[in-house]
């Protein structure tokens, strides 16, 4: 019946459900609907009915392809069409959307109808912090002066099938130019009567550089123009959501303090609308913790203190948002402690003695500390790989505000980040980074030689910061931390893309050890010794340009860790491609058994 119905509507400009052909269908109280039109509203009460019938189905989306058991947020659209289906976060009940852009959508699913998608915005909270130290860096609460009151736009939708998407500016003013990021997972961008469009066939995050402001300018070291706004579509997979009404599910409303007690519920289902679940939220093992796309939830989640972190899954497509937190190191509650709380509790989402357990959808935007950080429990970790990071997003604007760490795989990543982007732990595929002022895309200590690592088919779109001068930043970093000694891992990077055309870092950052020729790590005292490795594999590598300060990359070794059997296999940065040894500065007697290809 669901079908037929919905076969016989289509929706208006304004998403609204309107009559294309009267069907058969039975109304409240035994009333049934006629194919005679004349019969069917012959009176102005009945029709009433009619229209309010029709008018809740709609807003429970039963017109528009919800199947099974499924229910969904009013605010929460969902649109099917034969095989195609394309789910739209319209609202976020309590928030205010983006000033600065709008995003709408439409597919086959909506009949090619335009379907407004909600336009989050996080930002850099620089001007709102009070607290001012580091002398002339600026830094307020961690907030860098150099990203002062800049913002990301984003809007979440999921899709199975071809989607086009719309982007233009809040205040009506004409877009000049667009291009897509990563270039090779969307459409060419095109800009008709001041706006933005392009096609995405497959699910994607999706970054729309508008006016050239990232791609046409320098925004690292020297930048003094004004506050840069950035927007993203992420486009998910069809997710399968929980019921509200399926056995062990609890909704959590907003204003109302969740569950702390497990045996109360099997999965905790954060409803659309604001929630504030403070810091330091316990999840547990065995258990699962919904947050729907029409949802932000203030806080943080983690298992500190359990001895378990089996069988966890934090889900959906809603924010977890770092806003109302302060950075540890300014916050009262670590700074007046008697007894200091472990800083892990500041993270967005941190599980230890982690198995089994997956983080997917969420966007979590401006984490206080770290963003995601999934620690395997000992012994599982050394030949398994049991930690999973699918489908989520990090945006940070603080330092320490590391993207994803130490998880075993991550694919379909988003990471954005004022600090380290993700670590050299764990498969990464499909994943998109991006650095605006400091650290790596990858942080390359400790790796593990107990299985094999594979990074592939990954993009930076932007590789800033802003220090010319800084030592430990690049994409591939071994800043002299770690453990010393050479280890013998198996790393197998390929088809990475670089697209920064304006590059402030470099491409390989790799030394074992901060000496008086490399300088010191931020963090770092002179004379620190790290890890070295050998049996890591390059292929594939390309960058759009070399550094635009003069960044060299750079291999150094030493005695107590020294580097060999590294690969390099079609690695072309700025058009030019690595042949020898002599394409990198630094380089000194620990570095042996380098091949070129």
């Amino acid at each position: 019946m669901k079908d037929n119905l919905q076969k016989r509507f289509y929706t208006d400009s304004h998403g609204v459900a309107m009559l294309n052909k009267t069907p058969e269908l039975s109304l409240p109280g035994g009333v049934k609907g006629r194919k005679s039109r004349s019969k069917m509203f012959k009176n102005r009460n009945l029709l009433g009915i009619v229209v309010a019938v029709l008018w809740a189905a709609c807003c429970t989306n039963q017109l528009f392809g919800a199947t099974g058991k499924e229910t969904v947020e009013p605010t929460t659209r969902v649109f099917q069409e034969g095989e195609h289906k394309l789910v739209v976060y319209s609202d976020v009940p309590g928030v205010t959307p983006s000033e600065f852009y709008r995003i709408r959508v439409r597919s086959d699913a909506s009949k090619g109808v335009w379907q407004p998608v909600f336009a989050h915005i996080t930002r850099s909270l620089y001007s709102q912090a009070k607290i001012q130290t580091r002398g002339n860096d600026e830094v307020k609460e961690h907030y860098q002066r150099h990203l002062k009151d800049w913002s990301h736009t984003y809007g979440n939708i999921e899709m199975n099938g071809p989607v086009e998407v719309e982007i233009s500016k809040a205040d009506g003013t004409p877009i000049k130019t667009a291009v897509t990021h990563p270039i090779v997972r969307a459409g060419k961008a095109r800009v008709e009567n001041g706006k933005a469009y392009f096609t995405l066939d497959k699910p994607a995050p999706i970054t729309v550089d508008i006016d050239g402001k990232m791609d046409e300018q320098h925004t690292g070291d020297g930048y003094e123009g004004p506050p840069i706004h950035t927007v993203s579509l992420f486009a998910h997979p069809i997710f399968e959501k929980p019921s509200p009404t399926d056995p062990g599910v609890v909704v959590v409303k907003p204003g109302q303090n969740p569950p702390t007690d497990p045996a109360t519920y099997k999965t905790l289902y954060f409803s659309a609308g604001v929630h504030d679940i403070g810091r330091n939220f316990k999840v547990h093992e065995n258990r699962q913790y919904y947050i729907a796309g029409d949802a932000v939830v203030y806080g943080t989640f983690n298992n500190l203190g359990a001895e378990s972190g089996k069988n966890i899954k934090i889900f959906g497509v809603g924010t977890i948002s770092g806003d109302r937190l302060k950075h540890n190191l300014y916050d009262p509650a670590y700074l007046n402690a008697a007894v200091k709380p472990s800083a892990e509790e500041w993270k967005s989402i941190c599980i230890k003695n982690a198995e089994n357990v997956l983080v997917e959808g969420v966007c979590v935007a401006n984490p206080a500390n770290h963003g995601i950080n999934l620690m395997a429990r000992p012994g599982k970790s050394e030949t398994n790989k049991v930690t999973f990071v699918r489908w989520a997003k990090v945006i940070s604007w603080r330092a320490n505000g590391d993207g994803i760490g130490s998880a075993h795989v991550v694919e379909d990543c988003f990471l954005r980040t004022a600090d380290d982007c993700s670590y050299m732990k764990g498969d990464r595929r499909r994943c998109v980074f991006w650095k605006d002022v400091n650290g790596a895309v990858f942080h390359m200590a400790n790796i593990s030689a107990k299985f094999p690592i594979v990074i592939e088919d990954c993009d930076v779109l932007y590789l800033r910061d802003k220090n010319a001068g800084a030592v430990g930043s690049g994409v591939f970093v071994q800043r002299g931390e770690g453990l010393p000694g050479n280890h013998k891992v198996n790393v197998l990077v390929r088809n990475f893309r670089i697209e920064d055309k304006f590059p402030t870092s470099r491409v390989f950052q790799m030394f074992s050890k901060s000496d008086s020729v490399i300088g010191k790590a931020s963090s770092k005292d002179s004379g620190e010794v790290g890890s070295g490795y050998s049996g890591i594999s390059f292929q594939n590598i390309t960058a759009a340009a070399k550094s635009v300060v003069g960044q060299p990359n750079v291999l150094r070794g030493c005695a107590e860790a020294p580097w060999s059997q590294l690969t390099f296999e079609n690695v072309v940065i700025g058009g030019k491609k690595l042949t020898s040894l002599g394409d990198f500065a630094h380089v000194n007697e620990f570095v042996t058994d380098i091949t070129f290809k």
